[in-house]
């Protein structure tokens, strides 16, 4: 025998007390003299004896009833050699898990709610007196709590289906590590859910020698599944007017073929698309649908489909900002590029202007060319390197045969090449990157025959950088290169772009080449994300964060204090399980896309087998029978212990009712 609670035995000492008041009878006795005693002594060793043995029993029913009372706190467990169970205090953690493959109809209602039910019987197989948590598939802070058993059977009886789809790895470690401190003797852990394959990373599972993990698996209805797995949004820049290519990649995870399932595309309410797929059962397939942008600001739009019985995943959210003009400026040091203002001077989505120096303020400028400069400051080479940081992109134009100071600080600032010795010599192209997104679906194929430009003279480039080569000449230096730096980019040319030194202003990639520089120059928030994730999102807006912080207001129009931090020059949002639905969240004008996890979306799952195969040999891990036996039952009997607390409560009440009936007795005698 064990007992869950031993430090109660010290109560026994309280068996002292009865015993002291038996022993130590301080009643005072009053003399009273007859005349004739012989009948009286006869009659008071008749009594004496009869009252001394009441008295006895009386003791022996105090006696049994704190022993008892003391020993149903104590929670004693009768064990066989097999037991489990160790004597001390018992923590139970049951993982429930209520993802959206749970709500596959049974004969008995859904999985979900027979999870619940399974939950409620593990319960029920452990004392009043334990611990217990309830987790869930959000893994969030409320689950950090113990509770008490009839607190465990209310939280039960109130869960949700949720979005989230944790790995099984991550709740069993999130389990392992809440009972670690409790430091309990007993630390039971209990996964109850399908199994569905893609959650299952039996590879990485946790262990703890004091703790055991018993998975308890629901038998997974599969289905066939048609869902929108990603949608890629293509366009350099998102302006007023501007045509954005929509990439929807729809997979069957069935069994059948499936033929021309349409997939519409909806933007500011609007079906603006609509196209046929065909897919193979087992894989996925690809189409293209296009919309214009008609105004500037927030657009939300969706992509769906229409598939049954499993819907969470048939449509995919997602949102842009759509901004004005792009606003380039060129910064001359002798005379202005003839060749960039006749590109961008007549062009209504971009606003272009010359000026001789650099501004006081780049906030609201998206391209920086630096065209020929004799001089650049240090304050100017620093504020560029920050303005690049921040997301600006910039262009490097060099002079003939020298480069100001000030260019080379700012381009080592930034991490780009070190412009280095002048060559003055002919040389050609002889590559290009044609999947560099400058050329990104600009031509149709590489033509072998196009004509790449030629230079007269050109700067050697080198020095630790983290470029990309985008347009190599023949002896291995770069003509035009591009160095990412914190949130944007420095292009570099090796050669001044007028007709004295090259004739690239002539070719074919001239304009391509620029125009391309100036879309992607403006940074393209992210246009969607993904439901349960805790990476930090950057945010457009900059918001006051003091009096009155801006509420996040989910698609059902409630709203909560989202947690905003300041990082950099960027204020980034820190997902804490607020957003719960997929769907279109607002942020005072900013919007935000969430779409719910694709991980649910393959309705495949382990059998019994394939569980007892991946913990085969893995200590600390078991799997219930499947078995008619209640679960309850089945736990019971496996820890192999008989908990004896209701027997002690029933037998100290036994003792305390005919210590009660004795002393009534010895009342009724008296006064008869």
């Amino acid at each position: 025998m064990i007992f869950t609670n031993p430090a109660f035995l010290w109560g026994l000492l309280a068996v002292a007390i009865p015993i002291a008041v038996h022993l130590f009878n301080f009643r005072r006795y009053r003399k009273v003299y007859f005349c004739n005693v012989d009948r009286l002594v006869e009659l008071h060793t008749e009594s004496r004896r009869r009252n001394d043995l009441r008295r006895w029993l009386v003791l022996a029913m105090r006696i049994l009833a704190i022993v008892f009372l003391v020993l149903a706190f104590a929670q004693p467990v009768l064990t066989d050699g097999n037991a489990t169970m160790k004597s001390g205090q018992t923590v139970v953690s049951i993982y429930v898990d209520n993802s959206f493959s749970m709500e596959s109809a049974t004969s008995d209602g859904s999985q979900l709610a027979a999870a619940c039910r399974k939950a409620a019987e593990v319960a029920s197989s452990y004392g009043m007196g334990d611990r217990y948590q309830l987790l869930t598939a959000d893994l969030d802070g409320s689950s950090q709590r113990w509770l008490s058993r009839d607190e465990l059977l209310d939280a039960i009886d109130a869960l949700q289906p949720s979005a989230a789809s944790p790995m099984l790895s991550d709740v069993i470690k999130r389990q392992l590590d809440f009972m670690r401190q409790s430091g309990a003797a007993n630390r039971q852990a209990y996964v109850i859910s399908d199994f569905q394959r893609s959650g299952c990373d039996f590879d990485l599972l946790s262990a703890d020698s004091n703790a055991l993990v018993t998975l308890v698996p629901l038998e997974g209805i599969g289905a066939d599944n048609i869902y929108i797995d990603t949608v890629v949004l293509d366009a350099p820049a998102y302006f007023d007017g501007g045509r954005v290519n929509a990439k929807v990649t729809v997979r069957n995870s069935g069994s059948r073929d499936a033929e021309k399932v349409p997939v519409k595309l909806y933007a500011d309410g609007r079906e603006r698309a609509l196209a046929t797929v065909d897919i193979a059962a087992g894989s996925s397939a690809s189409v293209a649908l296009h919309f214009s942008i008609e105004r500037a600001g927030w657009l939300d739009g969706r992509v769906e489909i229409d598939d049954y019985p499993v819907t969470f995943d048939d449509s995919y959210h997602f949102a842009l900002l759509a901004g004005n003009a792009i606003d380039i400026i060129e910064i001359d040091g002798t005379v202005a590029n003839e060749n960039l203002k006749k590109l961008f001077g007549g062009d209504t989505t971009v606003r272009y202007s010359t000026v001789p120096r650099v501004p006081v303020s780049l906030a609201d400028v998206d391209f920086v060319v630096l065209n020929e400069l004799k001089s650049l400051s240090s304050g100017e080479a620093q504020q560029l390197a920050a303005w690049v940081d921040d997301g600006g992109s910039l262009l490097v134009i060099p002079t003939a045969e020298s480069v100001a100071q000030g260019v080379s600080e700012m381009l080592s600032s930034v991490n780009a090449p070190q412009i280095l010795r002048w060559a003055k010599r002919p040389s050609r192209a002889n590559g290009v990157d044609y999947d560099n997104a400058l050329y990104r679906e600009v031509f149709g194929g590489r033509d072998e025959d196009m004509e790449l430009p030629t230079v007269q003279g050109h700067y050697a480039t080198g020095g630790q950088s983290v470029k990309q080569s985008v347009i190599v000449l023949a002896d291995g230096t770069d003509l035009l290169s591009v160095t990412p730096y914190g949130q944007g980019k420095v292009y570099l040319f090796s050669t001044p772009l007028h007709a004295e030194w090259t004739d690239f202003v002539s070719q074919a990639l001239f304009v391509p080449t620029f125009y391309n520089m100036a879309l992607y120059s403006r940074p393209l928030p992210v246009a969607s994300h993904t439901l349960g994730g805790a990476d930090p999102i950057v945010l457009q807006g900059m918001y006051d964060l003091g009096v009155k912080p801006p509420e996040l207001v989910a698609p059902d129009s409630s709203s909560v204090i989202p947690d905003i931090r300041k990082v950099g020059s960027r204020q980034v949002l820190v997902p804490h399980g607020d957003m719960a639905e997929a769907g279109i969240y607002r942020i005072a004008d900013e919007h935000l896309a969430f779409n719910y996890q694709r991980r649910e979306s393959v309705m495949d799952f382990l059998s019994r087998g394939e569980v007892a195969k991946a913990i085969d040999g893995r200590t600390g891990y078991s799997m219930v029978k499947n078995s008619s036996k209640p679960l309850g039952d089945e736990l019971r009997e496996r820890d192999g212990g008989r908990r004896l607390w209701r027997l002690c409560l029933v037998l100290a009440l036994a003792a305390l009712a005919a210590e009660v009936a004795l002393l009534k007795l010895n009342r009724t005698k008296t006064h008869a």
